[in-house]
């Protein structure tokens, strides 16, 4: 493959970050692959197409995503649709020979995760998927502190993905809010960040010992005109159902032995959109919550029977923070930084021609068949053991 131009397919506000990303590491990598530029934001909607190209500086447009994999001069692929395409798109872009980074989920259940694992195992392309909150330094730091065996050995965590947006009623019906095309709702949406960060954190989980789901908001009225991401339009007087899940909390066992306490909620009044974690081990503890992105605080035990919590600023020291603007001690670091160590992980695995180790299409699949045991656990009330095929 000799060109490596890039495209966008998903011009809504995830697609923009993908744009931010690889925009942000241009100079860093044009000599180290060929033909490296931004070509074609695609999507259906052609003014957000226009809009997402305009803005950071693509090529052309595009609305027919077949063409951008059919073209020879596309070698990578940010894949930014509605979860019911990720594992579609994700296979005919493998196939088509095009190095492809899907946002997260990799797919609505881990039967499809598998196929897309099996063919990105068997094809030389480097293969991806969005796990970004691996990136922040501070979560990054906390693993290094907990593989180290600062901690000791862990007892149990705490792990929450709590959002608001979906607490306001007048927010229109969308696929979002239908299992047929989006899956669980926030189990899958917001959960597959959280889970995945367990993960990265605390290792393999072997069991969801109970789960429960509540749909909060029953139904939702149709938008009377297009609507993007989270966005507020005017409301039809045609409602339709909602039913996927609005929150989902589970208990979970890691093989480590580690207790794990899952929530993921869409209708969280008062938190935003905010992952927050706590570790306990047997020496330690760690906490971070990344409406405060830029710490994370750390408790040795010291006897005294209240050890205090250190906050670790933001450095030069953590993993990441190098590639920051202004890499100084307590500069504060933002969401879109991420998506850009993210994607800078993403093109070094191109540019030396190895499969993507942190954020792979395994750890998407991982990540899918504990959302699967999770759904199962919360449909029929009985613990799930973890399939941890491949």
């Amino acid at each position: 493959m000799e060109s490596k131009a890039i495209a966008v397919i998903g011009a809504g506000m995830i697609g923009a970050a993908h744009a931010f990303g690889y925009r942000t590491n241009l100079p860093r990598f044009k000599d180290r692959i060929p033909g490296l530029r931004l070509a074609t934001a695609c999507d259906g909607n052609e003014a957000l197409a226009g809009r997402l190209a305009a803005t950071w500086g693509f090529e052309k447009t595009e609305t027919d995503l077949h063409a951008v994999l059919d073209d020879p001069e596309i070698g990578i692929v940010s894949i930014c649709l509605p979860n019911a395409l990720h594992a579609e798109v994700t296979l005919a872009a493998i196939a088509a020979g095009k190095h492809v980074l899907c946002e997260k989920p990799l797919a609505l259940n881990a039967d499809e995760a598998l196929r897309i694992h099996r063919a990105a195992t068997a094809s030389p392309v480097v293969s991806a998927t969005v796990f970004n909150y691996r990136r922040i330094p501070a979560v990054a730091a906390m693993r290094d502190i907990i593989i180290a065996g600062e901690i000791g050995d862990l007892v149990n965590a705490l792990i929450q993905y709590e959002s608001e947006y979906a607490a306001d009623r007048n927010l229109p019906h969308s696929w979002r809010y239908e299992r047929s095309r989006a899956g669980p709702g926030a189990l899958l949406d917001l959960g597959t960040h959280a889970i995945d960060t367990a993960r990265f954190l605390c290792g393999e989980v072997s069991d969801v010992v109970g789960a429960i789901a509540t749909i909060a908001v029953k139904e939702r009225f149709l938008p009377a005109s297009a609507s993007i991401g989270h966005d507020k339009v005017a409301l039809s007087t045609e409602s339709r159902p909602v039913d996927n899940d609005d929150v989902t909390s589970a208990l979970l066992r890691f093989e480590s032995g580690c207790q794990g306490m899952f929530m993921a909620s869409r209708v969280a009044v008062g938190m935003g959109n905010t992952l927050s974690l706590s570790i306990t081990g047997t020496r330690g503890a760690l906490r971070y919550n990344s409406r405060l992105p830029s710490h994370y605080e750390i408790a040795r035990f010291d006897g005294s029977g209240q050890s205090p919590f250190a906050l670790v600023a933001n450095n030069p020291a953590l993993p990441y923070a190098g590639l920051l603007p202004v890499p100084h001690v307590g500069v504060a670091i933002g969401y879109a930084e991420v998506f850009g160590f993210m994607i800078h992980e993403f093109l070094e695995a191109i540019a030396e021609n190895r499969p993507m180790r942190n954020g792979s299409t395994l750890d998407g699949l991982r990540a899918a068949q504990i959302l699967d045991a999770i759904q199962l656990a919360a449909d029929t009330g009985a613990a799930t053991k973890v399939s941890h095929a491949e």
